[in-house]
Formats: structure tokens, C-alpha cells, sequence
């Protein structure tokens, strides 16, 4: 059934990389530097079959460095070309002189610097968290530390030698009211956390045998879960078009592959050993928790619920990781933890807790003020419309989550859930008495 995702989606993008092999092959190719379209969404007007396989051509000869010799020459051959369409950390702290320390470096799971940036060098603009580089195993953070240290310490302001506190102990939140109980402007609450499997790589560097191996044991800790969190395990291959689009349109499943995703190496062999879990007996009915497995990271586990009782959510969210980590320990491995970078996973932007906590929250008349994303800023929160990152929302509803994800603990980033979303309520309600 695999060709329903190929043809609704990747079709356009396997043309384009036929054509870069050829284009790769070709001698004396051109200095390029034009916008890279994206599959799903984008602004730009798509470019011609011509523009749009040269625009992934990513490691070309920079015809204006300054080389002075041969093994100069050699390493500019080999760096990335950018464009002013590459906008990202990765573009920013891979200069020439680390990408020529760590070129030719690679972990043992046989991923290369390059495949750390691929992302980033294909898509150019609009990438996710702006990050444009996905670590491939536990070792990328050690063997390209001098490019990740980087990166980390600017999105998390988060030294090298700092440490990260792991606490995900409801008990220790200070207060846990429920923020919204008639849910007049709190209406939803949802809190995700991404996860690794210890002694496995990555998605981005998984084969397809581990890729299975990570399926097989996430199904085997699901399988235990009990009480309000039992429920099923279906994977896409057993999937029906109609179940897998009824999903995906009631925000319970990840999207099918996107031209990011694909460059990224999340979405090989797709849709093979992908699955959702779910606490529901029917595939119909609508769970509070679910787990997603193998899509950008081995797991992503989250709950969910009406209202602002974000408390709730995170005592059910703790206990359904105390279950799978009791599992994963049953079959050998553990989630994946260090001292330094806590929960360890592929995306630099979400080390840590690596978790996501949101409420969507009626805001109508404070968002109208101007410095109201400045301010929400300087409260820790982030800003989004309520139908993700490139929703700018005009209907005063939004999606307000946690900035921090790194060298903060838990019950800290939820104890900051609740003290900031009580303050912007409290601020719309003066609003509305004027």
C-alpha cells in the first residue's frame, strides 16, 4: 500500500533528484543561487522543471573563494554552496574551517557531516525551527561537536559545559490549578515529548532492519500500557487511505513526507515500520494519549485535553513515560539521557526535555495590541496561530507553548505554562471590561 504516500506526494521530488544525479555527473557545472520551492507550502512562485532540480544543488565549486592551494582548492570543492536563500543556524556557524575539520569525519552508523546539513542545503528558507541539520546518532553530537556546540549554544543560550535537570514529577509543581474551568478562553491543553531509544540510530541514519527493531520494541512497551492508557497500535502499512487521511485531518497523526522530511532521510522506505498508539478501542473514537513511532524521532509521546487543566495532562503524560521506560527497560534499552543534553533525539532544537507544551487560548483583544509576541517573549512563552508554525492566526485564537527546552526541567517550563497563561487571560478579561 506504500504507493498511495509516494504518488500523493513524492513523485514531483524523485524527477528532481534523477535530474541532480545527471546534473551531478555533468562537468563544468554553473555557480547557482536561486530559491529552493517548497513541495507542501511556500510563497515563491514555483520555478520551472529546470530551476527547481538545479535550485537542490547544494555542493558546487564557490568560484569567488580565495585559494591559495591545492588542498585549499580541494576543500572549497567540497563545501556547500549558499545562496541568500539559505537562512538557518547550520548556515550561519558551518564556516569553511569547521566544515574542513569534520568532512571527513563520520560516526560509527557511517553518518557524515553531510548528511548532518542535507536538510538545510536542499530546502534553503522555511525549515523547521530554522535549524537545518539533523544529528543521525548519539555519537553526531560528539564526533561534529564543533559545529553543534554552536548551534546549541545559541538556540538554547546553553553552554558546553552546562548540565541539564530532568524532573517529571507533578508533584513538585508549586500550584496546578485548572487555569480555564468553563473553558472560555483556555480550550485545549496538549503536551508532546519527543524520545530516542538507546542503542539505536537515529531515523535520519536508521536502516531499515532498525528502523523495524525500533517498531517492534515501542510496540512491545505499548502493549503493557494499562488502565486509561491501554488502548491499540496500528501501523500505516495496515492502514486504509480513508483511516490514514481521517488522522492525519483530526491532528492525531503526522503528515505524510514533505520535501524537508525527504531531504532530511526521515522518510525512507516510507511507510514502512511507522505507526501510531492510541488509548482507544475503535480507530474512530478520540484518544488522550498517543504515541507516535518513528516519524522525526523514534517517539513522540503526548497527551491531550479540553480546557486548561494542564496539570492533568502532564500527570497522565508522566505516567504513560514511567510505563514505556518500564517496557523499553524489559527489552534491553532505555530512552536515550545524557547529563549535558538530557533526552537526546535528532533535532538540536528539541534536546532537553524535549518537550512541547500548548494551550490554545482565546486571545482576541490582547493580540491586537502592539509588542504582544515581544511580550509573550519576555514571559518564556512562544506565539503561534492554532494551526501550527506558518499560521498567522486572525481569529484571535493561538497556540501558546514553552520557548525553553534545554536547561530547564520540566515541572519548571509547565510551572511557567501556568503562570504565564494566567497572566494573559487575566489580561484579557480587564481588556473586555475596558
Amino acid at each position: 500500500m506504500a504507493h498511495r504516500y509516494i504518488n500523493r506526494v513524492a513523485t514531483p521530488l524523485a524527477i528532481s533528484l534523477v535530474s541532480l544525479e545527471w546534473y551531478r555527473a555533468t562537468p563544468s557545472r554553473p555557480n547557482l543561487d536561486l530559491p529552493t520551492f517548497q513541495l507542501r507550502t511556500g510563497t515563491a512562485t514555483p520555478p520551472s522543471t529546470t530551476d527547481r532540480w538545479l535550485s537542490l544543488t547544494t555542493f558546487v565549486k564557490d568560484s569567488s573563494a580565495d585559494c591559495d592551494s591545492d588542498s585549499n582548492i580541494e576543500e572549497m570543492n567540497e563545501y556547500p554552496h549558499f545562496s541568500k536563500w539559505h537562512r538557518s543556524l547550520m548556515r550561519k556557524h558551518l564556516t569553511p574551517e569547521v566544515f574542513a575539520q569534520l568532512k571527513d569525519l563520520r560516526t560509527s552508523n557511517n553518518y557524515t557531516i553531510n548528511d548532518v546539513i542535507k536538510s538545510g542545503t536542499a530546502c534553503g528558507y522555511s525549515l523547521p525551527r530554522n535549524m537545518g541539520c539533523m544529528a543521525g546518532d548519539y555519537e553526531s553530537y560528539q564526533i561534529f561537536k564543533p559545529f553543534f556546540d554552536p548551534v546549541i549554544r545559541e538556540y538554547h543560550d546553553f553552554s558546553p559545559t552546562s548540565r541539564h535537570t530532568t524532573d517529571i514529577d507533578p508533584g513538585h509543581l508549586k500550584s496546578q490549578p485548572n487555569l480555564d474551568p468553563n473553558s472560555e478562553y483556555v480550550l485545549s491543553t496538549r503536551i508532546r515529548v519527543s524520545r530516542s531509544i538507546s542503542g539505536l540510530p537515529f531515523p535520519p541514519a536508521s536502516s531499515r532492519g532498525q528502523r523495524r527493531t525500533v517498531e517492534d520494541v515501542s510496540r512491545k512497551c505499548v502493549s503493557r500500557l494499562s488502565g486509561d492508557l491501554a488502548g491499540m497500535y496500528i501501523s500505516l502499512n495496515d492502514m486504509t487511505n480513508s483511516e490514514n487521511d481521517d488522522l492525519i485531518q483530526r491532528h492525531l497523526l503526522f503528515d505524510n513526507p514533505d520535501e524537508w522530511s525527504i531531504t532530511a532521510g526521515l522518510s525512507k522506505d516510507w511507510p514502512d515500520a511507522r505507526g501510531i498508539y492510541m488509548n482507544v478501542d475503535d480507530v474512530e473514537d478520540t484518544p488522550d494519549f498517543i504515541v507516535w513511532v518513528n516519524e522525526e524521532d523514534h517517539l513522540r509521546i503526548m497527551t491531550m485535553k479540553k480546557g486548561g487543566d494542564i496539570a492533568a495532562v502532564f500527570e497522565k503524560l508522566a505516567r504513560g513515560l514511567n510505563e514505556i521506560e518500564e517496557g523499553l527497560k524489559a527489552e534491553g534499552h532505555d530512552f536515550l539521557h545524557d547529563d549535558h543534553l538530557g533526552y537526546v533525539v535528532g533535532c538540536p532544537s528539541n534536546l532537553g526535555t524535549g518537550m512541547r507544551a500548548s494551550m490554545h487560548v482565546k486571545l482576541i483583544r490582547l493580540s491586537k495590541l502592539e509588542g504582544f509576541n515581544e511580550m509573550c517573549v519576555r514571559m518564556g512563552l512562544e506565539v503561534r496561530g492554532k494551526h501550527g508554525e506558518t499560521d498567522k492566526s486572525k481569529s484571535g485564537i493561538f497556540d501558546i507553548s514553552n520557548r525553553h527546552r534545554l536547561g530547564f526541567s520540566e515541572v519548571e517550563l509547565i510551572q511557567l505554562m501556568i503562570d504565564g497563561v494566567t497572566e494573559l487571560v487575566s489580561m484579557e478579561k480587564d481588556l473586555e471590561k475596558g
